[in-house]
């Protein structure tokens, strides 16, 4: 079997983990004044406790494990020690037990939808090179920050929080990647769910509340799966919700609106500002699009907030968003300072202004957007003019993405459609403010039916969308790179053969984390995903098929691409690409040939050997003495 190369004490680190619940505790009785401290923000506390000083560590020290082992030790501590000064005092009174129960009870009934499809598929880009499962998997090799799989010398440039906290799950739970994957998502719909409840009772009032965690876990557009002039429509946010960095991302970008709406209630101030900067950096490790997104409305709400009353905490918040900024490029992640190519377009980002050439296409991005919101366009407006607070924010964030996804394209991917998701997000709240003031409205039975009408015509698509995914289930055996459950499910083994599987724990072990290997396509995905290991095929390809979704360049593409064709200048080719492993199987007979020809003499080595599966070392420079590299060679 495919071993999991982290330490084997880290499930120790369970110990420490009641200590961050109780230190989040702690962090959430600071933050919230006393007569409105909401419950529902410790669990989202506590993943900031238990990630970001995480990868700050790790990026310290280059290495996961003394990582995580570091900050859950100190913040376990911490939170050990608060308890130990508080203990007369805890557990605490909860007041509203009940509602606090049916708050529980609606949470799990919201999260049903999603349980069939969480467990028996793997969802848009975990199976695929380069996706969630492979970059989990190699950061369980050890070293950090990740690399970027197709090109690994320089760190990877992508919000990957949530592939971190999957990583820490099969360390501390000896468990595969899929499930630690399903876990995390069907801990956090929930969390996710009763904090959309808070937010929505804070900009709308308490009836708003639950209508607003339901509309924005359910709203769909008008047409979710149709295509506008080759653009996808906008899908349900039930279905980015599975495209993992919204998952814990919307988790945090809801902490930071209750955090923010707090401040003007409790003193320490500049503390508190503190801890929104370290949940606004959280963000940026967990999904980037909102981050970007809520940086800017949360500077227009402050921006006007200072204009109108000259409000010093707004000041103070104003400072804290450019402290963020800032910390962005110091922490890595998607906003990573390392030097990768210029991507062209606006600044060199691979965004560029969209042109609308004729009316035709002016009157086709309109359609766009109609099937894409529906009705949550018209609603959400109406809503968002009458919330009780936060209506610049709210402004900020619907109207900064509606403008990104209607003034950009990505070159790329049709990833700009990340934008739309906030958009829906922002009009979700909205529609979820307009259906609770029309609860005063509904006061005879005709009423009535038409807000159940209004309602079912928001989210009932959305509730039975996640059913809709079950659909692509195949009882047939699973092919590789597959969206199809990894079966049996309840097993800590991959689909994989025994030689296989030694040759994977071998190079798990003795791969550099800039180097490549060279695997043949169809027997890569034990090595590229479940392994981690950076192979010559891990690239997510840019839609328009002649590079990858980063834009390092066509020729780069063409000559990794090209590096299925053996011929006499093979080697020399792998070299360039920093090529330095090769596996074989029986069926690699080209390689292979390549291999016992007189090149392949020179310049390849047998390193190990299971069964039928070899592996080689391949000298980066012709003439390099293969018989002085060190290689602590396993027995054959």
């Amino acid at each position: 079997m495919i071993e999991n190369p982290q330490p084997s004490w880290l499930p120790f680190l369970l110990l420490a983990l009641p200590g961050i619940g109780f230190a989040a505790y702690a962090v959430n009785k600071f933050l919230f004044p006393n007569d409105d401290r909401p419950l529902c923000t410790v669990g989202a506390i506590g993943l900031v406790l238990a990630l970001l000083p995480t990868h700050l560590l790790a990026l310290a020290t280059g290495s996961l494990n003394l990582g995580l082992a570091g900050a859950w030790i100190g913040i376990g501590a911490g939170g050990y020690a608060w308890l130990g000064h508080h203990w007369q005092k805890f557990p605490p009174r909860i007041r509203g037990g009940s509602e606090l129960g049916y708050r529980l009870g609606v949470a799990a009934l919201a999260t049903l939808p999603i349980v069939l499809p969480t467990i028996l598929l793997n969802f848009h880009d975990e199976t695929y090179f380069g996706g969630h499962q492979a970059i989990i998997a190699h950061l369980q090799n050890g070293s950090y920050p990740p690399r970027y799989l197709y090109e690994p010398s320089p760190p990877l440039r992508y919000h990957y929080g949530f592939d971190l906290a999957a990583a820490i799950v099969t360390g501390l739970l000896r468990i595969r990647i899929d499930q630690a994957i399903d876990i995390l998502t069907l801990a956090l719909w929930p969390t996710m769910f009763l904090l959309l409840w808070r937010v929505g009772e804070h900009v709308g009032g308490r009836r708003a509340g639950l209508l607003v965690a339901l509309a924005v876990s359910f709203s769909t557009g008008l047409c979710p799966t149709c295509t506008v002039n080759g653009l996808k429509t906008n899908p349900p946010f039930v279905s980015y919700f599975f495209q993992h960095p919204w998952s814990l991302g919307i988790v945090i970008f809801c902490l930071l609106v209750l955090q923010r709406a707090a401040l003007d209630r409790t003193d320490n101030q500049v503390s508190k500002v503190g801890a929104l900067v370290c949940s606004l950096l959280l963000l940026s490790l967990a999904q980037g699009v909102l981050f970007v997104v809520t940086v800017i409305a949360f500077g227009l709400a402050d921006f006007w907030k200072f204009v109108r009353s000259g409000s010093r905490t707004a000041v103070t918040v104003l400072f804290g968003l450019a402290a963020a900024v800032l910390g962005t490029k110091l922490i890595g992640g998607f906003f990573d300072s390392a030097s990768y190519p210029s991507a062209g377009g606006v600044l060199g980002t691979g965004f560029y202004l969209r042109k609308y050439p004729s009316n035709n296409a002016v009157l086709e991005q309109i359609e766009w957007n109609l099937l894409s919101f529906g009705l949550p366009l018209v609603l959400g407006v109406l809503g968002l003019c009458r919330a009780h607070r936060e209506r610049v924010l709210l402004a900020g964030l619907a109207g900064t993405s509606l403008i990104a996804v209607n003034g950009l394209r990505y070159g790329y991917s049709w990833d700009i459609t990340k934008f739309a998701a906030v958009t829906s997000i922002a009009l979700a709240i909205g529609t979820g403010i307009f259906l609770a003031g029309l609860l005063d409205w509904a006061l005879t039975s005709v009423r009535r039916l038409i807000f159940g009408a209004l309602a079912i015509a928001v989210a009932g698509l959305g509730v039975v969308y996640p059913f809709y995914f079950l659909l692509a289930i195949s009882p047939k055996h699973r092919p590789a790179f597959s969206m199809q459950m990894i079966r049996p499910y309840i097993s800590k083994q991959y689909p994989v053969d025994v030689d296989s599987a030694r040759a994977v724990n071998f190079l798990r072990t003795h791969m550099q984390p800039a180097e490549v290997l060279y695997v043949g396509v169809k027997n890569s995905e034990p090595y590229a995903i479940w392994g981690g290991l950076p192979t010559q095929s891990s690239v997510y390809p840019a839609d328009t098929a002649d590079d990858d979704v980063y834009g390092l360049g066509k020729g780069k593409f063409a000559a990794r691409m090209d590096l299925s064709r053996i011929s006499g200048d093979w080697f020399d080719r792998l070299s360039a690409e920093h090529v330095s492993w090769l596996v074989t199987e029986p069926d690699d007979v080209a390689v292979i040939t390549a291999l016992h020809n007189e090149e392949g003499g020179h310049r390849a080595a047998l390193v190990a050997e299971y069964g039928t599966v070899s592996v080689f070392y391949i000298a980066p420079v012709k003439g390099d003495n293969l018989s002085q590299i060190d290689l602590k060679l396993v027995p054959r």
